[in-house]
């Protein structure tokens, strides 16, 4: 069995995020909502780039952190 800990391990933290941010974004993807704030926007366009923002973001802050504990 699997000692209790209080604290979860990195990959279960990105896990958790990615299904806090993927599981939305499929299911609105799926039901196709007819929202008329969204009429003419490719909202596959807006998550990716969205996504691919937050993971150069991602990557700068983390080169930014390990070069700042040099």
């Amino acid at each position: 069995m699997a000692a209790n800990k209080n604290e979860d391990c990195q990959v279960c933290k990105y896990i958790r995020w990615y299904f806090m941010i993927g599981v939305p974004i499929v299911f609105f993807t799926w039901m196709q909502p007819d929202l008329n704030i969204f009429k003419g926007l490719d909202l596959g366009n807006i998550f990716a780039t969205a996504i691919m923002v937050g993971l150069i973001s991602l990557v700068a802050w983390k080169y930014y952190d390990e070069r700042k504990r040099k």
